[in-house]
């Protein structure tokens, strides 16, 4: 597959949970979770769908309901051999890309750059929280649309409300130590931030443990 294929894949694998997807479901559920871990698959599923088709890996199916046209996608046994395929593969890593740690970065150029970065990592914190609030009672309640496979979505709730508290109390303690900075000697600055350093450090697993 060509160089986009995760996001090709990521919608092949949605298309192989069930046996066919009206387009407009499809991309509900990638804005329900996905997109905060892989948003491409988001702003680029009309396409990558119409590639898919294209490729012989999904057929589209266009009905008329009430006037309107629906399409519905389904994935094909080339698809699903294709999708194996890139399974068996190992993922490729993690890779973090986020503005406002740059902005942080960038600070000294521009005063108010770590108050704009708490304020985004807040708002986006609480964009995947929000997301939380209604996927949490659908699983508990067993009505959720994936209620079968719990076990495995259980993990990727896991990691993302790990993630988005972590980003509310990364804000909170920068939000705190920039708010001193004025009041602050250049040295005793440098005294806290060297503070903060080791802290963090000293928390780092082992070289054994980190790796198993």
């Amino acid at each position: 597959m060509r160089r986009t294929a995760t996001t090709a894949n990521a919608i092949l694998g949605l298309l192989a949970l069930r046996r066919e997807w009206p387009i407009y479901e499809l991309t509900q559920q990638l804005r329900r979770n996905m997109r905060f871990f892989w948003p491409r698959a988001e702003s680029r599923i009309y396409d990558e769908a119409k590639g898919l088709v294209e490729r012989g890996l999904a057929r589209a199916k266009a009905e008329r309901t009430g006037g309107r046209t629906r399409t519905t996608y389904a994935i094909t046994p080339a698809g699903r051999r294709a999708l194996a395929e890139w399974l068996k593969r190992p993922p490729r890593g993690t890779a973090l890309e986020c503005e406002p740690i740059l902005r942080v970065l960038l600070a000294e150029l521009a005063p108010g750059q770590v108050d704009a970065a708490v304020q985004q990592m807040r708002a986006d914190a609480h964009e995947v929280l929000s997301a939380g609030r209604v996927v949490a009672p659908e699983y508990l309640e067993r009505r959720a649309p994936f209620q079968d496979q719990v076990h495995v979505r259980a993990l990727v709730f896991d990691f993302l409300s790990h993630y988005a508290l972590m980003l509310l109390e990364w804000a909170d303690r920068a939000e705190a130590a920039a708010n001193e900075w004025p009041s602050l000697s250049a040295a005793e600055r440098e005294r806290r931030a060297l503070n903060s350093i080791r802290r963090d450090f000293a928390r780092f697993p082992s070289t054994e443990e980190g790796r198993t």
